[in-house]
């Protein structure tokens, strides 16, 4: 018998202002920023994935800024190259993924951290 994994529905939430980005964060117990720059072919093929990826994570919220939208956040997070995967654990870093990116290892990173955060 095959297991039924539950699936939610990921869409990325635009973030707009870096006031937008710190409250995405702050209110999201484990929270995904991704950071792109406009015309960055990575950035486009790489997005897509992380919402499957994230589609079996339902502890996840995903976030996305544009970094010539939001140009504070390249500062305030070090986002000096695109994509910038920032992953948070109630409000704070602990883990970055830049340019490219190994999927299966930034889901067991992920994985890891949703077991260490569950209570």
């Amino acid at each position: 018998m095959m297991e039924e994994t539950t699936k939610k529905q990921v869409g990325r939430m635009k973030l707009h202002s870096i006031d937008e980005v710190e409250g995405f964060i702050s209110s999201n117990r484990l929270a995904v920023l991704f950071i792109s720059s406009p015309g960055c072919s990575v950035c486009q093929a790489l997005l897509p994935r992380i919402e499957d990826m994230l589609q079996r994570q339902p502890e996840v919220e995903l976030g996305y800024a544009d970094a010539s939208e939001v140009p504070e956040v390249t500062g305030k997070f070090l986002a000096f190259g695109a994509p910038t995967i920032l992953v948070f654990a109630e409000g704070k870093e602990h883990n970055r993924e830049g340019r490219f990116i190994r999927m299966e290892e930034f889901e067991d990173r992920l994985e890891r951290l949703i077991s260490m955060t569950k209570y």
